[in-house]
């Protein structure tokens, strides 16, 4: 890209056009030389140009990611049969041209292009559906048979269901991740779709009292105060890592046909509040509340709180899947698990225990953008070695809540990770330490030195205060947004809504060009797989944690003064494209082994897993 003598005006321009083709993150990509003098120049206007990418529309380069088995698609031809079903469709639906609700939407989405609404099931359920003609619905994650339907001559509309609370197996998966027994589990699964805790108790074929034990035992494990709100963080957790549904409200009106007044209760109600709490927050009376509900349901077709609740986020996350530019389907990790558990202040946290339960724990922390989900090599190799891995998901990133404040960032990463391994009756385990998670890491190590075992840093990041001269795309934004934190914020979301699997390939394709390592190993289409699906799982919901981590170094992080752990090893790879200050660290922590690999980056656990699980072993 060329530019003048300061390069300002060029990447400025190139921003805005590329904003109005949806894809700024090219520009930065192709200009990025020219970022920091930019920054120099004219702050302000950068900054403006930025805040209009954060505010990009979603169906122009947002990724969502639905969890496998929680979709059914079905085609109708341009003359109006029914073209293609999935089985899971016809499970739920049967011949979508047998419900006048669904002739209907198709109808409006030949109209208008995509419309969304409740149909009901075969078996007398409710079930979030969504209809659009083949431009809007070759973005939905259809199947290969659908999708050929959809690009044959006519033109067709693509109809999608979305009801993870109908898979069996998602249901499980929750329980196990909420760490319920097995009777707990049943419970939760039944309570789904039964209509209270005595049909529920029934269906599992237990005593009421003994279904009242496991629900009060299943709900404090979920950090739920009621059995809706139970449900909801269990409907949360089922839809997968899809991007937030953004104005609940918004989609109470469109899809349930809830009036202003209707939606802004019920919107309050599905997050768990009780009626009288909605009335109190709202500023009405509570009678007044309960008839705004009771016109919900009617208009529903559902007359529980927990089927509203459970509707409310299967419409919001459907909403969030078809408005996206691209909805992949994350498959189930075939070695790790899931787990939540209920932090301080009822915060959720996300990690992934990929056992065995006997061996020793190694905490591997991700980076800025991936890691939560480990390279299987790299995991065989640990558990090889006698190592139970476990990846956790620091405030603001994957599944993980924020942090009260950003500010806060570092302390409620360690108090999570203290939290996850008294939830696991851990006494100790090791950490690896790599890239973008150093200061939150060693911050774990500082206030919690008594649960660290042996200790690794792969490839660590300094203080600002250490100068980084290197030329690259990952070095001029580092630089950039430690001169500028006001930027942060912004550029953060503006990345995050340019998660298309597309945009995202070449964005880390550029990032990881200075290691011929790391460029030999996403040659391999299965292995950019996992990391594209790991990048946009990290990110779907929110940028905050990036921006936050992003932020602790530009506003003058240094290393903590005692670091605890019982011996610690130094992993510096020389193919990163930059000079590594071996006697930072040595400094920091005496008598540290150093070990250097040449050509190794960023992905140094994927392309030399013998040697890290070697040097961790000691």
């Amino acid at each position: 890209m060329q530019a003048d003598v300061t390069g300002a005006p060029t990447l400025l321009e190139a921003l805005r056009g590329q904003l109005a083709g949806g894809r700024p993150a090219d520009a930065v990509l192709d200009g990025w030389a020219t970022l920091e003098a930019t920054a120099a120049r004219d702050p302000t206007a950068l900054a403006e140009v930025l805040a209009e990418a954060a505010m990009l529309d979603a169906s122009a380069g947002l990724a969502a990611v639905a969890p496998e088995g929680s979709v059914g698609a079905a085609v109708i031809s341009p003359s109006g049969l029914l073209a293609q079903a999935d089985p899971q469709f016809l499970r739920w639906f049967g011949n979508p041209l047998d419900s006048p609700a669904f002739r209907r939407l198709i109808r409006l989405a030949q109209k208008q292009g995509q419309v969304s609404g409740l149909i009901e099931t075969a078996d007398g359920g409710v079930i979030a559906a969504c209809a659009a003609t083949e431009t809007h619905a070759l973005r939905w994650p259809l199947s290969e048979a659908s999708r050929g339907q959809l690009k044959l001559p006519g033109r067709r509309v693509a109809l999608l269901g979305f009801a993870p609370s109908r898979v069996s197996d998602l249901a499980v998966r929750a329980a196990q991740a909420f760490g319920f027994t097995p009777l707990e589990a049943r419970l939760a699964e039944a309570l789904l779709d039964a209509s209270n805790l005595n049909e529920a108790s029934e269906r599992i074929g237990v005593g009421r009292e003994t279904a009242r034990e496991a629900l009060k035992k299943a709900m404090r494990k979920a950090g739920a105060k009621r059995s809706p709100d139970l449900v909801r963080r269990m409907m949360d957790l089922m839809s997968g890592m899809a991007a937030p549904a953004g104005d609940v409200e918004a989609v109470l009106r469109a899809i349930f046909g809830a009036t202003p007044a209707e939606a802004k209760a019920a919107a309050r109600f599905a997050e768990g509040l009780t009626a009288k709490e909605v009335a109190a927050a709202l500023n009405v009376k509570e009678a007044t509340v309960r008839g705004q509900l009771k016109a919900v349901f009617a208009k529903t077709g559902v007359n529980k709180a927990k089927d509203l609740v459970r509707l409310t986020v299967e419409a919001g996350a459907l909403t969030a899947l078809t408005q996206a530019s691209e909805t992949v389907v994350e498959p189930v990790d075939p070695e790790g698990r899931v787990r939540l558990i209920t932090a301080e202040a009822g915060r959720r946290v996300a990690f992934t225990d990929y056992g065995p339960k006997g061996g020793r724990p190694v905490t591997v922390f991700h980076g800025y953008s991936t890691g939560r989900i480990l390279p299987l090599e790299f995991v065989a190799r640990l558990h090889r070695a006698g190592y139970r891995p476990i990846a956790v998901q620091r405030p603001g990133f994957g599944l993980t809540d924020t942090a009260a404040a950003p500010e806060l960032q570092l302390a409620t990463a360690a108090s999570d990770l203290a939290a996850v391994l008294t939830a696991l009756k851990l006494r100790k385990t090791d950490v690896m330490i790599r890239d973008g998670s150093t200061a939150a890491g060693l911050a774990f190590a500082a206030l919690h030195g008594d649960l660290v075992g042996h200790g690794m840093l792969v490839n660590p990041r300094p203080p600002a205060s250490v100068e980084r001269t290197h030329t690259s795309l990952i070095g001029s934004v580092s630089r950039t947004m430690l001169k500028h934190p006001e930027l942060i914020a912004t550029f953060g979301e503006m990345l995050r809504r340019q998660t298309r699997s597309d945009l995202l390939a070449r964005s880390i394709r550029r990032s990881l060009e200075s290691a011929p390592a790391d460029r030999a190993a996403i040659e391999d289409p299965a292995v950019m797989a996992r990391i594209l699906r790991d990048a946009q799982g990290m990110s779907a919901r929110t940028s905050v944690g990036w921006a936050a981590e992003m932020a602790v170094y530009a506003h003058g992080w240094t290393l903590p003064p005692a670091i605890g752990g019982e011996r610690w090893t130094l992993l510096l790879c020389d193919g990163l494209g930059w000079p590594l200050d071996e006697q930072l660290w040595r400094s920091a922590l005496p008598g540290t082994h150093v070990h250097r690999l040449t050509d190794a980056g960023f992905l140094v656990y994927l392309t030399h897993p013998e040697v890290v699980v070697g040097l961790l072993e000691g």
